[in-house]
């Protein structure tokens, strides 16, 4: 009996305490780890570059083309997903824009923050 006893606290307390453990998934309204670039977070940032080049300003570049390439992203699960991307554009600069894709796919950017660095934390905005 005693055995039992053990065995079911022992795994209520695995239970509880798994996602703690590992990197959990991220869950509705909160931002998940930090996570680098992948060829998807690429594509989203590409299908997007014109509207977070019409967000910068006229004195960040923007008479050159800038090469924008993601290093590193969050995301919030909400009705849809915002992605958190942070992005170098080139010249020793980065900046982080916020990306929402509804739950058709449609995609759009919400806002982007300028002066980042590399060593900026993706935080929500």
């Amino acid at each position: 009996m005693q055995a039992v006893v053990l065995t079911t606290l022992a795994v209520l307390v695995v239970s509880l305490a798994g996602p703690s453990l590992g990197r959990s998934p991220p869950r509705a309204g909160g931002l998940s780890d930090v996570k680098p670039a992948d060829p998807q977070i690429r594509l989203l940032v590409k299908s997007v570059e014109d509207e977070i080049v019409t967000q910068l300003p006229l004195g960040y570049d923007r008479e050159t083309t800038l090469t924008l390439t993601p290093v590193s992203y969050k995301v919030q699960i909400v009705a849809g997903k915002n992605y958190f991307v942070k992005i170098s554009t080139g010249f020793g600069r980065y900046i982080h824009a916020r990306i929402y894709r509804d739950l058709r796919g449609n995609t759009s950017v919400s806002d982007v923050q300028l002066g980042k660095s590399l060593s900026d934390p993706i935080r929500y905005f």
